[in-house]
């Protein structure tokens, strides 16, 4: 057995894959937990997400032929089953083929990305068992290529946060009844400069100078303008009033704009997790800036993330962003159902929160 980047594996369709119903784990409650955990994301309806639903609702109901897969056709009309409507071509095995392996390679990108949550919902609800994406390529006509979902005892990424719960804060304390639950989520659909941090920003080497000199410059270019109005002032005879005043409103739009734009960049060291900056938002403005250190995480970096959950409260969805004037300068759960109310405080290391409001 191969394993492609610890996410996806693939068996040359003579050889058996690994049997986990043999060795007494039943995967059915892990199928329907994992449906339940992708019907959650905000991506749920994107086709790859849906292809992941579909493979997780054909895995629960037929468990003897989920640890063999199944083919593209059982897959698409799975997907038909959960969008409501048709899906690829119904009567052409080969576009079928052809789609479902198009959306496979968009759900191991998809996949890559919510490990670490799925890991942690996981871990949360006592499953001991991970589970990794797995294609049996075909062999020629009337051999087709199979997809299916394996479970195993270790975790398919070997990353210190992933396999070791203290690493992550995650089981430092024990949520009480009504606290809030986080999920770490890594952003896909990022702009360009975002995706810098997405993929999490190394400070170490060049890139770390880099860093310091985006932050440093802006800086410095603002005191070098306070110290010219300065000396204009006070080693002039007479005050050009017209150019005092052009020189202060240009220093009154330089400062708030250089403070927006760059100012989370400046303040992620001391807090180590703040608001992302407005070219890295998107339209629900939960995007976060997080430094990451070991020994929780692998090396140092920053990393723009996503923190979601579920409101203890009501059971919408919950997201990590601003406290607003209410609760200024800290960062809280927000529910979509009731965004006034149901506000809970929220730690990035514990992954926990409490009700913010009696």
């Amino acid at each position: 057995m191969t394993a492609t980047d610890g996410i996806t594996a693939e068996r040359p369709p003579q050889e058996h894959p690994v049997n986990w119903v043999e060795t007494g784990f039943d995967a059915t409650e892990c199928f329907v937990f994992l449906e339940k955990v992708a019907s959650g994301w905000k991506e749920s309806d994107r086709l790859d997400v849906v292809m992941l639903r579909a493979l997780c609702n054909l895995s629960a109901a037929q468990p003897d032929k989920a640890k063999v897969g199944f083919a593209s056709w059982d897959v698409v009309d799975a997907v038909g089953t959960v969008r409501g409507r048709p899906w690829s071509s119904p009567d052409d095995k080969s576009q079928m083929s052809s789609d479902v392996l198009k959306q496979w390679g968009s759900l191991n990108k998809t996949w890559a990305s919510k490990l670490e949550g799925i890991t942690q919902r996981l871990a949360e609800a006592s499953m001991s068992h991970f589970p990794c994406l797995a294609k049996t390529e075909g062999g020629g006509t009337g051999r087709p290529s199979l997809y299916r979902i394996d479970w195993r005892q270790t975790h398919p990424s070997p990353s210190p946060s992933h396999l070791d719960p203290a690493s992550t804060g995650a089981e430092i304390v024990t949520a009480a009844r009504g606290d809030a639950r986080y999920i770490c989520e890594d952003i896909e659909d990022a702009g360009p400069l975002a995706r810098i941090f997405t993929r999490g920003y190394h400070l170490r080497s060049w890139r770390r100078w880099l860093y310091i000199v985006v932050i440093v410059a802006p800086l410095l270019f603002c005191a070098f303008l306070a110290l010219l109005m300065f000396l204009g002032w006070t080693m002039s005879a007479t005050v050009d009033t017209k150019a005092a005043l052009t020189l202060l409103m240009s220093m009154a739009i330089m400062v708030p704009a250089f403070w927006l734009t760059l100012g989370p960049l400046l303040l992620v060291a001391e807090r180590r997790i703040v608001l992302a900056p407005w070219w890295m938002q998107s339209t629900d403005d939960d995007r976060l800036l997080e430094l990451r250190c070991p020994p929780r995480h692998p090396a140092k970096c920053i990393k723009a993330v996503r923190y979601t959950g579920t409101c203890p409260i009501c059971g919408g969805k919950m997201s990590a962003k601003s406290g607003q004037i209410q609760f200024w300068g800290r960062i809280v759960g927000r529910c979509e159902e009731s965004p006034v109310e149901h506000v809970f405080s929220f730690d990035h290391v514990t992954r926990s929160g409490q009700l913010l409001r009696a």
